[in-house]
């Protein structure tokens, strides 16, 4: 049992770094760019990448796991910024002055909306 889990998490992990790119380590956040914030065991960063592999192919977004030491820098930058607080979870996706935090039901149009100009 205890290999299939493995399995099942190191084939979700390669589902996501292939719908997203392989993570970067970036010094700084840019209002520019899309930086998608992620942790390889989040079942929800996962329906995320997956919802942006199928709806926004062409969308240039900066994949950063989170475990690496200066992407977690950054995504604690990014917290700071955007006032978020202790709250702070994956997946967060952040557009210039706006950020969607966690998956839910709604959050696909919410994406839809945010990506326009990035596309």
């Amino acid at each position: 049992m205890w290999r299939r889990i493995f399995v099942c998490m190191l084939t979700c992990g390669a589902l996501l770094l292939t719908a997203c790119g392989r993570g970067e380590d970036i010094a700084s956040l840019s209002k520019d760019e899309v930086y998608f914030f992620y942790q390889e065991t989040c079942p929800h960063c996962h329906e995320a990448a997956d919802y942006i592999k199928t709806n926004h192919p062409n969308l240039r977004i900066k994949p950063l796991d989170i475990k690496m030491p200066g992407n977690r820098r950054l995504f604690e930058q990014a917290v700071r910024s955007y006032g978020i607080g202790q709250l702070a979870g994956t997946p967060l996706i952040c557009f210039g002055k706006q950020y969607i935090m966690g998956w839910g039901p709604d959050d696909g149009a919410l994406l839809d909306k945010y990506a326009k100009e990035y596309e």
